[in-house]
Parts: C-alpha cells; structure tokens; sequence
C-alpha cells in the first residue's frame, strides 16, 4: 500500500486522479486530498503515513518552487510529483526535485503510476543507503558520522543548548583481540553496544565513534539523571560478567561532560573532547590502581 496525498484546491482534479488509481492494477494505492502545502507538512509530522505527494500546478500560484524543495523533500524527505492542469510549460519544474510531471489534460495513469511507483522507490533506496552511510555495521550502532550528523541536529533544536556527552571505552579490547582472537573481539563489542541500548533512554543518541570507543548524546542536563544511567550502566556490565558465560569479561571506563561546564558557546566537539579526556584520566587511574596492588 502506498499513501498518497494529492494536494489541489479543486476537487475535481483529485477525483480524477484517484478515479484513474482505483483502476490501475499495478500498485495498491490509497489516495487522500489536502487543500495546501501547510496541511501536507501537518499530515507529514503529525502521521508520518506520506509516501508520495503530487502538488497540483495552482499551488504553486502562493508558493514557490524552493519553498517546497526545502519543506517537503529535503527537511521531510518526501517525494512530490507535479499535476498539470494547463496548457503552459512548467520550465521552473525542470530546476526544482519534481520528480516527474504528470499531464492532467492527456492523462495517462500508466505511466503516472509507474512515475510514482519509481519515485516511492528511489526514495526507499535513497533512505536505505543513507541508513548503510551513518550505521555501524558491527553494532547496529550510530557511526561516527550519523552521531555527529543527528546530534548536531539536536542541538539545533534545543533552545537552552544544554546537554551532557558520556564517552565510553571498552577496556583491554586489544588483550580479549589477541587472547580470542578477533570474531571474539566483535561478539566483546556487540555485547557492549547491546548493555548501551538497554542502559540509555529511547531519546539518547548512542554511537559508536571508533574502535573499542563509544559516545553517546544524553539529551538532559541533569546531573542526577545522567549519573543514574551510568549506574545503570555500570550495574548491567556487572550482571553480564556475572553469567560467566563468554570467554571475556566487559569492564567500560566511562567520561562525562557538560556542554555547560566551561561556556555556554562549545560545540559538541568541544564537549566530546571533553567527556574523552574524562575517560582517559579514569583509564588512567584503574591502570595506575591495578598497578599498585599488584606491588
């Protein structure tokens, strides 16, 4: 099933549109009228049911083309396809992201389906290889550049710009590579990523950033808050270890940052530089304390 939303003020070029989907037999459709761009926005956000929009030409007499690039497909990721209701050449269309033009007056509901079939399904693909481009294939994990990419945009989204980072290392990585070998080594890390996933919330923005390196956004800018997660995280590694199931034992060194801890102007590299030093310096100290016992 594909929802589409045909966005006309006159009735009738919807009815004659869905007329010709309810005929076709290559693609099941559901088609819905909405009467403005600012309507289809709404239905975007509020319902996320929008596959393909087809704007109709008079749309266009209050908006732009540029507009709806930006609101519709780059911001929302939708496709659109244009109606045609005149006789005039949309040449204005050949520079925007229509996908394809559709002739309302020579109506040809083959080849409209088929346009919107293929632009439904270049977006899926568009979407899957984007998906592929910001995940970490090992974990299922954010990669470094979906983090930076979906945290940044978070970001942009907070008035107050408030948040913490916690930066995660995963200790003697290379001692369980070495000892196990490295498929062993891979089971370590997805082992860490899935504690992360049920020790953070929904909202947090987990990653990871490289290697044995983990960094995860913690949308809050409570301190409390933050350090029951870590406790929780602390308190799921020691579970885990105690199963006494795998050949290796987890042990994770943990830092933490504020954006708010020094200015109110760092970006979220500042922060993760931060939260990293915070780690290596708790590293550190384990090191330095396995060292002295064993004096």
């Amino acid at each position: 099933m594909v929802n589409i939303y045909i966005i006309t003020l006159k009735k009738s070029i919807f009815h004659k549109m869905n007329d010709g989907f309810m005929s076709n037999s290559y693609m099941d459709i559901k088609s819905f009228h909405l009467s403005s761009v600012k309507d289809l926005i709404s239905q975007i956000d509020k319902s996320k049911d929008v596959d393909v929009a087809l704007i109709s030409e008079e749309i266009l007499d209050d908006l732009s083309y540029n507009a709806i690039d930006q609101e519709i497909v780059k911001r929302r990721n939708i496709p659109y396809l244009l109606i045609n209701t005149s006789k005039k050449i949309l040449m204005d269309a050949v520079h925007s992201n229509a996908h394809d033009i559709i002739l309302l007056d020579n109506l040809d509901i083959d080849r409209a389906v088929w346009s919107i079939m293929h632009a439904f399904e270049r977006n899926k693909m568009i979407n899957k290889l984007y998906e592929y481009s910001i995940e970490d294939d090992l974990t299922g994990l954010y990669n470094r550049r979906g983090f930076l990419n979906i945290a940044n945009d978070s970001i942009k989204r907070m008035e107050d710009k408030n948040y913490f980072v916690m930066f995660i290392d995963l200790d003697k990585m290379k001692e369980i590579n070495d000892d196990y070998g490295h498929d062993i080594g891979d089971v370590a890390l997805k082992e860490t990523a899935n504690i992360l996933k049920t020790s953070f919330r929904e909202g947090d923005i987990i990653s990871r950033f490289g290697g044995d390196e983990f960094v995860v956004f913690v949308h809050d800018n409570r301190l409390d808050i933050v350090e029951k997660i870590k406790n929780r995280l602390i308190e799921s590694v020691k579970l885990f270890n105690s199963r006494d199931i795998n050949l290796f034992k987890l042990s994770l060194s943990i830092g933490i940052s504020n954006s708010k801890d020094i200015n109110k102007n760092q970006t979220l590299s500042q922060v993760i530089n931060r939260a990293d030093k915070q780690m290596y310096k708790v590293k550190t100290e384990k090191y330095n304390q396995k060292k002295d016992n064993s004096v």
